[in-house]
């Protein structure tokens, strides 16, 4: 669920740039609380020989990691570091980066929680009950009021990332989008209530929930469970069917709903594979750019190019669906929806390979004039494919056999 809502966010972040906006990447460390206070004690433990704690990790990460500990170092600021190094490893291999990152720990640091309650407080929208602090968020839509400082003066987790979304707006962005797993679901209203609470357009909080995804392999499911250890980590998918097919597979469908994932279908050179099938289009056209060089037939410019010539049922149906690009560009980037480029470039691929086995752009009996329309034809698809392909995060190889290689 978590590499699902990566390339997501990545994908529609390239979208927002198609289209003309301004895009800030940015990652938010939850990286204060009790989790990290044991996944610090997990790799002391580890490093000492001992039993993990209760509440505690149990992953092969944690015993790898633990090994590499330095002596006298402390476990938590060193275990945040080597956590952080390899989550940017991870993203970077799926070609995802990310231009700001924010710590929790920091926000809280500077203060941005303390300001955020006076702000809250002098909007009035706080009151005190049973020892508590809590939040009117029932006067902006929520179901309930919410606590924002327990009774122990600890407060709740909504307090700084409520801090966080403040500091988003203080940063003068006008739209806030957030990709969230689906666990998350109901913490929706009330940061909605509580953005509105501090005087902010609630229209401008937008929040993608990504469902889980169910990892199969031999047509068995792969379990997942972080606490006994035995876990499948992104890099694990990566390595086996490489970054192409994980960004493209996890963009197949709308993230809000459940996904299953093919292991096997997706690292198979087939042309069942859609990522497979889509790039094999991609390299067709530049094999049929590579046999025009080796035969010197130039393209002429467009303008002498006889167009009017495509008139067979394959070139048109290439023709119609390149027509649809930028529609279907504009409506995925208002709908944050990114698998509709992934529907987009599976039926041009589709296109394309009807139209490579069908017509024959070189060769004995091919008038030089369709030639011509033909080759502008093959580059404007070309094109076409790499831009739907940028827009998923997907490489375009010009022969297959230059494609990622797979476990």
């Amino acid at each position: 669920g978590h590499g699902r809502g990566a390339v997501y966010g990545d994908s529609v972040a390239r979208l927002l740039e198609r289209c003309n906006h301004a895009v800030t990447r940015e990652f938010y460390l939850n990286d204060r609380g009790v989790q990290m206070g044991a996944f610090a004690a997990s790799l002391a433990a580890r490093k000492a020989g001992e039993p993990v704690p209760e509440n505690g990790y149990n992953g092969q990460y944690i015993v790898d990691w633990s090994a590499e500990l330095p002596d006298g170092v402390d476990p938590l600021e060193w275990g945040y570091e080597r956590a952080l190094a390899d989550q940017r490893e991870v993203l970077q291999r799926l070609a995802i980066h990310f231009d700001v990152w924010t710590s929790e720990r920091s926000l809280v640091a500077a203060g941005a929680v303390g300001e955020v309650l006076d702000a809250l407080r002098e909007r009035g929208v706080t009151y005190e009950s049973d020892g508590a602090l809590w939040l009117r968020s029932t006067d902006f839509g929520d179901d309930k009021d919410r606590v924002l400082i327990k009774g122990d003066g600890e407060f709740t987790y909504l307090l700084p990332d409520v801090a966080y979304h403040r500091d988003k707006y203080a940063r003068d962005f006008e739209l806030l989008l957030d990709v969230w797993g689906a666990d998350h679901h109901g913490y929706v209203p009330r940061m909605r209530a509580a953005l509105q609470a501090l005087g902010h357009d609630p229209a401008s909080f937008q929040v993608a929930i990504t469902q889980l995804v169910k990892l199969m392999r031999g047509g068995e499911e792969v379990r997942l469970s972080k606490r006994t250890g035995d876990i499948i980590e992104l890099r694990d998918v990566i390595d086996e069917v490489g970054a192409d097919a994980t960004r493209f597979t996890y963009l197949l469908q709308s993230v809000d709903t459940p996904q299953t994932f093919d292991l096997e279908l997706a690292k198979s050179q087939s042309m069942d594979n859609p990522v497979f099938y889509v790039q094999m289009a991609h390299a067709k056209l530049c094999g049929i750019a590579r046999n025009a060089a080796s035969r010197e037939v130039t393209r002429v410019a467009l303008d002498d190019a006889d167009l009017s010539l495509l008139v067979h049922e394959r070139e048109l149906d290439v023709l119609r669906v390149l027509f649809t690009l930028p529609d279907t560009v504009a409506t995925a980037c208002v709908d944050r929806a990114p698998h509709r480029i992934t529907s987009w470039l599976r039926e041009l691929a589709g296109a394309v390979h009807g139209f490579h086995h069908d017509c024959y752009v070189m060769g004995d009996g091919v008038d030089p004039a369709l030639t011509q329309a033909r080759l502008w034809l093959v580059e404007a698809a070309r094109i076409g494919l790499l831009v739907g392909l940028d827009l998923v995060g997907v490489s375009a190889p010009e022969a297959m056999e230059q494609r990622e290689a797979v476990a």
